[in-house]
């Protein structure tokens, strides 16, 4: 009987939540798929097209370009930013109070910030004529690697990656500290009276013992990474040309800056299964197994 109210306490407490996902999240999805069969252009519906949006979407070099920069950016935050993330985290483990209170005030600062400012603090960073980077080159004579960073289709894309790995390289290395928190003291107590050193008992007790906050981390990073939007659109607005669209921009522009709803829609829907594909591959395989201490 204690059991049958505790399940139903907490149901109630799932209902609002569930509701406003349900609202904005499932419910939007029937509008979205529907208008995505027409030629649709925002205002009217122009006629039924049936699946050609889809295949239209699916045989488009610009879609299927948009995912490799998607991708391209969703790598320099796996194989940098999160490593990077947990190296401070495990360093910010081993400091004591002052500088500990210092690096959380410093790290958690960027990801409060809103997107304009960073885009446009950016902006500043690499800037042709008097950006931080070019400035820097020419200081040290390098006047020959000066580039139009932002205006270049080779390095645009480049920038936009180094603006998101810093807006949260921070805020993921705050998250793995907590992790490390939840550790219970007395294994690292026991290796170290083995004689294991900081290495060792990082790879051998600590990530191991992390899976569940890296299971966060990477599911928040792999989703915050592909629905990037805000950073591009300051910075480089999808250009030159397209070079810098990923696929939620490829999305927005051909919605609202060709009039193509029905076809913005599909590949809305495209997308959404792609990140439902990712979701439950990190939750398959990323700390599949429970740890009990």
């Amino acid at each position: 009987m204690r059991k049958f109210y505790s399940n139903r306490a907490k149901l109630v407490f799932l209902i609002p939540g569930f509701a406003l996902f349900s609202l904005f999240v499932i419910y939007a999805i029937f509008p979205c798929f529907i208008m995505s069969l027409q030629n649709h252009n925002g205002v009217a519906n122009q006629g039924w097209v049936g699946f050609l949006n889809y295949k239209t979407a699916l045989t488009s070099d610009v879609f299927w370009s948009s995912h490799i920069r998607t991708y391209g950016i969703l790598l320099m935050e796996l194989l940098i930013g999160i490593p990077v993330s947990l190296l401070l985290a495990l360093m910010l483990d081993r400091t004591n109070k002052v500088v500990r209170n210092i690096f959380k005030f410093a790290a958690l600062f960027p990801s409060i910030l809103s997107v304009a400012v960073i885009g446009k603090m950016f902006l500043g960073v690499f800037n042709t004529d008097w950006g931080i980077v070019n400035t820097f080159l020419r200081a040290i004579g390098l006047d020959g690697a000066v580039n139009s960073w932002l205006s270049n289709p080779k390095t645009a894309m480049i920038c936009i990656g180094v603006a998101y790995v810093w807006q949260y390289i921070g805020y993921n290395a705050i998250l793995f500290y907590t992790g490390l928190k939840s550790i219970p003291p007395e294994f690292y107590e026991a290796a170290t009276l083995d004689g294991a050193n900081f290495f060792q008992i990082s790879k051998r007790i600590t990530i191991p013992l992390l899976q569940d906050m890296l299971k966060y981390v990477l599911t928040g990073a792999t989703t915050g990474t592909l629905g990037m939007y805000g950073l591009i659109s300051v910075m480089t607005a999808g250009g030159p040309g397209s070079s810098s669209r990923t696929v939620l921009y490829e999305m927005y522009y051909q919605s609202f800056q060709s009039s193509r709803f029905g076809y913005g829609c599909a590949i809305a829907l495209l997308f959404l299964i792609e990140c439902i594909v990712w979701a439950c591959l990190i939750n398959r395989f990323v700390a599949h197994e429970e740890i009990k201490y």
